[in-house]
């Protein structure tokens, strides 16, 4: 009985030495996320076109292109390996389709509000996929 006693004494010793010791190990200072120059490029893009959206549904006039959406070409990336030739080709025909919605007549301002919204989604297919939920609700039905 007492050897039992004591043993049982033991082993929580132990266990109790084990549990502080994983407190000390798991315990990690949390990091801040710091957004690349892309990721808040890519952010206020949404936010413009959202904005935008709203303004062809209520045939509103829009304002004109937003020069800043031009540093897509120069923009830091969260991923730089992500800047190849697909990524250049998209950036340049998402600016176009762009520019286009800013300039067009009313008869084309969706085919190029949303050409410029599919031209994000067909990127991010190939990269950060996360997003594409989020951008599809841009697209005008």
């Amino acid at each position: 009985m007492k050897k039992g006693i004591g043993l049982l004494i033991i082993s929580i010793a132990m266990l109790s030495c084990n549990i502080v010791n994983n407190k000390e190990q798991v315990y990690k200072e949390p990091v801040m996320y710091q957004p690349t120059e892309m990721a808040l490029l890519m952010r206020k893009m949404y936010e413009v076109n959202k904005a935008v959206k709203t303004q062809i549904i209520n045939k509103d006039s829009l304002l004109t292109f937003p020069i800043e959406f031009s540093r897509i070409h120069s923009a830091e990336l969260t991923n730089p390996s992500d800047r190849d030739s697909e990524f250049d080709s998209l950036a340049k025909v998402f600016i176009d389709h762009q520019k286009a919605t800013f300039s067009s007549n009313s008869d084309s301002l969706i085919f190029h509000f949303n050409k410029s919204v599919n031209t994000c989604i067909s990127c991010h297919e190939t990269r950060c996929v996360g997003p594409i939920p989020k951008i599809k609700k841009l697209l005008i039905h």
